[in-house]
């Protein structure tokens, strides 16, 4: 399976381009630069929750759909957006 930053960062992109706004459009409307919204759409740069909120109320799309499908009976969409955001927390708690 992709690796799951790369998915998300397919995603962001592919519904940025659906919807004809360019990565500095997508950038101003985060509050955050081009670099970064390029960074998120190679997977170079993981996605915060936050991010992710935003990014859903921007494209009218759900949360759930920056994330794989269900693959099999194991391997739910929450599980991977939990184990996703709990990434984050660590990430986030490690930097203060």
């Amino acid at each position: 399976m992709m690796e799951l930053n790369k998915f998300i960062g397919s995603r962001i992109k592919y519904y940025r381009e659906s919807r004809g706004i360019t990565q500095d459009q997508l950038a101003d409307k985060l509050g955050t630069t081009r670099q970064t919204i390029s960074r998120y759409e190679n997977g170079d740069r993981k996605t915060t929750q936050d991010v992710l909120f935003d990014l859903s109320k921007i494209f009218n799309v759900k949360v759930n759909d920056f994330f794989p499908e269900k693959n099999s009976e194991d391997d739910s969409t929450a599980d991977v957006i939990a184990a996703h955001i709990d990434d984050d927390t660590s990430e986030t708690e490690r930097e203060q």
